[in-house]
């Protein structure tokens, strides 16, 4: 009887349909410890960061975050678009990790806003249709050179929602989608 059940659970297992690395693993990926602590941190306090990331864990898109000492002053995080392979997009999301907790906070929802705003399309597969996508939705908040920064007035709303949750007075954006 004992063999049966094994060979039942084998069989069982065998004709479950596969589950992509993707689908089974968090879309959203902190690679700094402290800012892994602040992010749950928030979830928890936050209703509107808990919305969020669990509509960018849902969504076609996986999202890199960093902390960065190096980040340009006016800039307090930034996303970058970096690939897409079978559909699922791959962005990077750089924090400066300088600035208060709070404020880490409330910039990781701002850049989770901008991440779902690519993972909900998916017509969005390289940099070029991330600016398309942003001239589209957002405006322009910055240019140097070859690079340009765009914002949208949903991430804008979002931090401001979250400073709040958090027990802060909204303050002046600085996350920007960078590429």
């Amino acid at each position: 009887m004992t063999h049966r059940v094994v060979l039942s659970l084998v069989l069982f297992t065998l004709a479950a349909p596969p589950r992509s690395y993707a689908q089974s693993s968090p879309h959203i990926r902190v690679l700094d410890p402290i800012l892994k602590e602040l992010l749950d941190h928030g979830v928890q306090q936050s209703p509107t960061l808990r919305a969020l990331v669990d509509k960018v864990e849902a969504a076609p898109i996986l999202v890199f975050i960093e902390g960065d000492i190096r980040m340009p002053i006016y800039v307090g995080a930034r996303l970058n678009f970096v690939t897409s392979v079978n559909g699922l997009r791959y962005v990077r999301v750089t924090i400066d990790c300088t600035l208060s907790p709070r404020r880490q906070i409330a910039l990781l929802a701002h850049e989770l806003q901008h991440a779902l705003e690519i993972g909900a399309r998916t017509d969005i597969l390289d940099a070029e249709a991330m600016e398309s996508l942003y001239e589209d939705i957002g405006f322009e908040s910055f240019e140097h050179g070859s690079h340009k920064s765009f914002e949208t007035e949903a991430a804008i709303a979002v931090q401001s929602a979250v400073d709040v949750e958090m027990g802060m007075r909204p303050v002046r954006t600085t996350g920007a989608v960078t590429y």
